[in-house]
């Protein structure tokens, strides 16, 4: 088995380069070796005190029973093998104390325990993003001319939207997008809509429900890439020529990318566990339905709580950054905080989502409820126009989008406003104009 430990000392000794090092948090608790504990502390003392790395004389003279060997490999391989490994020391170190708590059966305190590592291996192991400004001329222009040379405000994956993509840029690495709304607004529809649009572009879209199972989700896409009514769908009564154009549909998508819709209860319902679906599958763009009901790490701390979901909206937000992927969520607006429009307070729960979130989009049926305080039935009360707009946001423009929902048609597209105003019902055209005033 590799010494990476002796592996990496050798590279940071030999070509007196700490700053990498230091800047991945590599600490003597890294090292199973004592002896090379010792040797990296009295490194980071002399570059804390020095503001240099110790050449290979100083710590000749410090430990001279201890010898170097010259590395082929690159420093990035041999930190990400060190923090490989002590992640694998901290993850075995809990699961030998969980086994004291097997014979006393008690899997709450297994749990926490468990969860206590994860949060732990993912801080100490997690890749720094530092960068000096000052250097980095270079890329700057770089990156300049690339958006001279193709203008506009895409700078990202499309979400398949326009008004969607002219407030969010796209869909980019790092970034952290919301879609808050109230019970039947269509935002798990959209969200679904986006990552099929996502993945007609030739990405990878990792679908994680927590709203809606795997087969409900499955059949609202096949409506959706077919055009056929999902209502039809879902209960068996599509004609010969419905059925045909659906194998069509299915038969074109073999061609295609992966596609990943994951309703994993066991294992994604932590940050951990969406981190690790991300691992597995390596996709291009993460969709959360129903980010609600996920599970916060922290231990002691009740589920479903404003700290909890806190820390689920915070670890999100860090997962997306630090895998350099977009990630998009859902989750539930209050209806009694909705009732003149969406806001940061809309949402239940915490107000973490608006604040950790780029985008925080407000989604919102435009149409007539059918009486005060009962929802409209999302897939048989026919067309729909939502609306989205921009609650908050890190930076970027602010416009409405109009969408016209159709399930018997499977169909969403784009709509202009005053074409959205001629289908509403009078009393809901007072309502749309009275929230326009307002903004």
């Amino acid at each position: 088995m590799a010494d990476w430990a002796h592996a990496f000392l050798s590279k940071v000794v030999l070509e007196e380069d700490m700053a990498a090092a230091v800047n991945a948090r590599i600490t003597p608790e890294f090292f199973r070796n004592d002896d090379y504990a010792l040797v990296w502390q009295f490194m980071l003392d002399h570059f804390n005190e020095h503001g240099t790395a110790p050449d290979e004389q100083v710590v000749a003279q410090a430990f001279p029973a201890v010898h170097w060997k010259p590395q082929k490999q690159a420093l990035s391989y041999l930190i990400d093998r060190m923090q490989q490994d002590r992640k694998y020391v901290i993850l075995t170190q809990v699961l030998s104390e969980a086994v004291t708590y097997v014979d006393q059966e008690k899997p709450d305190d297994i749990a926490n325990l468990m969860q206590e590592g994860l949060i732990q291996a993912r801080l100490e192991t997690s890749k720094s993003l530092d960068e000096n400004v000052i250097s980095s001329r270079r890329p700057v222009e770089e990156l300049l001319v690339d958006r001279m040379d193709d203008p506009g405000m895409l700078r990202g994956i499309s979400t398949g939207f326009h008004g969607i993509d002219y407030v969010t840029g796209g869909l980019q690495p790092e970034q952290f997008i919301v879609l808050l709304g109230t019970p039947k607004s269509f935002k798990s529809a959209t969200l679904l809509a986006m990552a099929q649009r996502v993945h007609k572009q030739a990405k990878v879209p990792l679908f994680i429900g927590f709203e809606m199972s795997n087969i409900e989700q499955r059949d609202r896409w096949v409506s959706l890439i077919s055009g056929v009514s999902l209502t039809k769908i879902m209960n068996g009564t599509l004609s010969g020529k419905e059925f045909q154009a659906v194998q069509k549909a299915l038969r074109q998508q073999e061609a295609e990318r992966s596609f990943i819709f994951s309703t994993d209860i066991t294992s994604a319902t932590t940050v951990s566990g969406l981190q690790a679906k991300i691992q597995q599958y390596q996709p291009d763009a993460v969709f959360v339905d129903g980010a609600y009901l996920m599970q916060s790490e922290l231990p002691k701390v009740e589920q479903g709580s404003p700290q909890a979901m806190t820390s689920i909206s915070r670890g999100i937000k860090r997962l997306a950054q630090a895998q350099k992927i977009p990630i998009v969520v859902t989750t539930q607006a209050s209806l009694p905080r909705s009732r003149s429009g969406l806001t940061l307070s809309s949402a239940m729960y915490t107000q973490a989502w608006g604040q950790d979130c780029d985008v925080f989009l407000g989604v919102e049926r435009v149409q007539e409820e059918k009486a005060e305080g009962e929802l409209v039935d999302e897939i048989n009360s026919g067309p729909a126009i939502v609306k989205f707009r921009v609650i908050e946001s890190r930076s970027g423009p602010r416009r409405d989008t109009l969408l016209e929902w159709d399930w018997s048609k499977g169909s969403v597209q784009e709509i202009d406003v005053m074409a959205a105003r001629q289908q509403l019902t009078p009393a809901a055209r007072r309502r749309f104009s009275a929230q326009d005033d307002e903004e």
